[in-house]
């Protein structure tokens, strides 16, 4: 009898490590500033963000992982912006009131909502909001940042070369990605699973990126270093013991 899969035991360990970390969040508290209680919240959707990546991985469009994956990039970026700048949180604001403001001018100006008085007047509401927003921090000189800026200003400029643009390129339809996700010989693949080393490749990437945002709470929590070293060190033993499992499985019964 063929015993589990290299998938399952790479899933349930990474699965165990996840609710692990997600309890340790969930015991933290975080000080009444702007800089914690941003940062608590970088840290909270890169653990967000993990739980769907292995939903996505248990699901069959495994392949979709990878972009999700590349948002727990950006947003750890983010975070070690923040945590070593709090002047870091204009830097947010400003890109955030740039991206709505041309988002509300997109709907604004579309021609076939021009009949829609109220939601447009709403709109029109909203984005004066920002408008004043954007406007005082570029005073202050500030300047769209951009994904590469921020992995730049993050000292992650060698990760944004490697690691975050072969994500991104399955965010986009991307011709090597679709041929890779879909161009079998002499048919189309549909749902087909991740290559193994592709797998264990997310799956490492993903945890690790929940480790180093973990790793960063005591900054902004009452989380000791301790604890928190403690579940980076006993989750990075456990992921190692089951990358070992499942090259047995393999060997074993000649699964992938």
């Amino acid at each position: 009898m063929a015993g589990p899969s290299k998938a399952s035991i790479l899933l349930d360990a990474a699965e165990k490590i996840s609710a692990d970390f997600g309890m340790l969040l969930s015991k933290a508290r975080v000080p009444n500033s702007g800089q914690a209680r941003i940062a608590a919240c970088l840290c909270l959707t890169i653990a967000e963000i993990h739980i769907a990546v292995l939903a996505v991985l248990r699901s069959q469009a495994q392949s979709h992982a990878p972009v999700l994956v590349r948002s727990m990039h950006e947003a750890l970026a983010d975070l070690r912006n923040l945590l070593a700048d709090a002047r870091y949180l204009d830097q947010m604001r400003f890109d955030n009131a740039d991206q709505v403001l041309k988002t509300f001018k997109g709907f604004i100006d579309d021609p076939d909502l021009k009949d829609m008085e109220e939601a447009l007047k709403f709109l029109s509401e909203c984005a004066g909001i920002e408008q004043e927003i954007y406007d005082e921090l570029k005073g202050k000189g500030l300047k769209p940042l951009g994904a590469a800026g921020k992995f730049k200003r993050a000292n992650m400029a060698g990760e944004y070369a490697t690691a975050y643009r072969f994500l991104c390129s399955f965010s986009h339809t991307d011709l090597n990605t679709l041929l890779a996700r879909h161009a079998g010989n002499g048919h189309l693949r549909f749902t087909d699973p991740l290559p193994s080393e592709t797998l264990v490749g997310m799956l490492g990437l993903a945890l690790s990126l929940y480790a180093h945002a973990l790793d960063t709470t005591p900054k902004y929590s009452d989380l000791s270093t301790d604890l928190v070293k403690g579940a980076i060190q006993a989750a990075d033993k456990m992921w190692i013991r089951a990358v070992e499992a499942a090259g047995s499985a393999i060997i074993s019964d000649g699964s992938d």
